[in-house]
């Protein structure tokens, strides 16, 4: 317990944690203006016809656009405060809640980078951020402490590391290792010098092993002193390769790494570097009334540096409360990510297990043919639905990611069919065939499965969900 006290509480400089609170405001705050070029709050939530909810929060449904646009542009406005850091506790819980909602409406919405995001201001609601570099410390008559306990940073590179570390763990399936996946990563990159220079095969084969390696092995050199320039060196390489020749979806999310690697540095060198940047104060003769102010605040300061000295010695029951809440945090957080073992050995083809365990460019779906039935069980009559029309692009790009989705659509389709054509408990099916990470086409869904009656219960019998045939 002395040592996890030691570890989790002995105070840092808080200068690193302070300039990440500034870091993501700025990129919070870009995702925002982002959003609004997009249109997002009628695009992605009141416009479409059909949302695909997440189990267990079905209840979240979009609220009237105007409350939405308002949500949206208080969503820009607390990014700007955790930039100044004013008002941070309140701009922080908002952001995290309103960001949160808008990210969570819609399974087909589903992101690692976007959850990372969301991640990260929840932890961050927990945070002294803006004790440094912020209107805050400028405006307030109390004295601010000069430093935070460790977890503070600690929890921040830990959040960093699990894209990176399950990022790897991912890369070790066969959707990876044994599939056309990379070669289609390779065909669908952007065309640069690279790919004259180095031949097809060869870049493939970087690709594939380079990506693993890299995942399972960056944490460390950056956690190391030793390795520190070579690992910075190494991110900076790879997420410039993602973003201007992989991958032309992936947004900001290549900066942002880039710039986290400053929660790897010692906080303490960070902040004498940065005092160096900033204007020296003119120096001027002291009264007497100045000299002895400042020799009382010498003295509060030696005081409170010991009572602080004596509270990282004693394990107090806050101190443990503490410790608790994140170790439960870290256990969810290197758990859930496994949780497909219980449930599919193959996550990226059944949906099950597959989202918030970092398993990023795992799959490709092409849909090759899509077709949904309505049958009147009283007479067999059947006759072809045109589903597509009920979906946005958005939604029609991402909706054979998971195959529950289905069932979603199916029960949409059934109230309608009840509804606008009098039929009576029809049964839908569909035939979906797909092209899956560049082998063989073949249906997904069993074309006589009854949708409407399945159940979308992760533990839920899936023999609906056909086997993945591999060449």
């Amino acid at each position: 317990m002395v040592k996890m006290n030691q570890f989790l509480f002995k105070p840092i400089n808080p200068s690193i944690v302070s300039i990440y609170r500034i870091i993501f405001g700025c990129f919070m705050c870009y995702q925002m203006i982002v959003y609004y070029n997009l249109d997002y709050t009628y695009q992605f939530m009141a416009g479409p016809e059909i949302l695909f909810p997440y189990r267990g929060l079905e209840f979240m449904q979009p609220l009237p656009i105007f409350y939405l646009k308002i949500i949206h542009f208080l969503l820009l406005v607390s990014s700007l405060l955790i930039i100044l850091g004013i008002w941070y506790r309140y701009a922080i819980i908002f952001f995290f809640i309103g960001f949160t909602y808008f990210s969570f409406i819609d399974i087909t919405l589903y992101n690692n980078h976007i959850y990372l995001f969301s991640l990260i201001s929840f932890v961050m609601i927990f945070l002294d951020a803006d004790i440094l570099y912020s209107l805050r410390r400028k405006k307030t008559k109390k004295e601010l402490k000069n430093y935070i306990p460790a977890w503070n940073q600690y929890l921040l590179i830990f959040l960093i590391s699990l894209p990176y570390f399950f990022g790897g763990f991912a890369k070790l399936s066969s959707n990876w290792l044994r599939t056309d996946l990379t070669k289609i990563l390779y065909n669908q990159s952007n065309s640069s010098l690279l790919h004259d220079i180095i031949p097809e095969n060869i870049f493939i084969f970087l690709i594939k092993y380079g990506g693993l390696t890299y995942d399972f092995m960056i944490v460390f050199l950056l956690l190391n002193k030793k390795t520190r320039k070579i690992g910075i060196a190494l991110v900076i390489l790879f997420n410039i390769t993602n973003n201007s020749l992989l991958f032309n979806d992936i947004g900001s999310f290549p900066l942002l790494m880039i710039c986290s690697t400053i929660l790897f540095f010692d906080s303490s060198k960070v902040s004498d570097f940065i005092n160096t940047l900033l204007p020296n104060k003119t120096h001027k003769t002291l009264s007497k009334k100045e000299i002895k102010l400042a020799k009382r605040r010498v003295k509060k300061e030696v005081v409170h540096i010991i009572n602080s000295t004596n509270d990282q010695i004693e394990w107090t029951k806050k101190k443990k409360a503490t410790a608790l809440i994140i170790g439960v945090f870290i256990l969810f957080q290197i758990t859930i990510p496994f949780r497909h073992f219980l449930l599919s050995n193959n996550p990226e083809w059944t949906g099950l297990g597959s989202r918030f365990a970092w398993r990023m460019k795992m799959q490709t779906k092409e849909i090759i043919d899509f077709k949904m039935s309505l049958i009147d069980r009283s007479n067999n009559a059947s006759g072809n639905i045109e589903a597509e029309t009920y979906l946005t692009a958005n939604q029609l790009k991402h909706i054979s990611e998971d195959p529950h989705n289905f069932i979603t659509l199916a029960k949409y389709l059934y109230f309608l069919a009840e509804k606008d054509y009098n039929m009576n408990d029809p049964k839908i099916t569909v035939d979906l065939k797909v092209k899956f990470n560049g082998l063989e086409t073949q249906n997904m869904i069993a074309p006589n499965a009854d949708l409407v009656n399945l159940d979308k219960n992760p533990f839920a019998e899936k023999s609906w969900i056909l086997p993945l045939k591999k060449n």
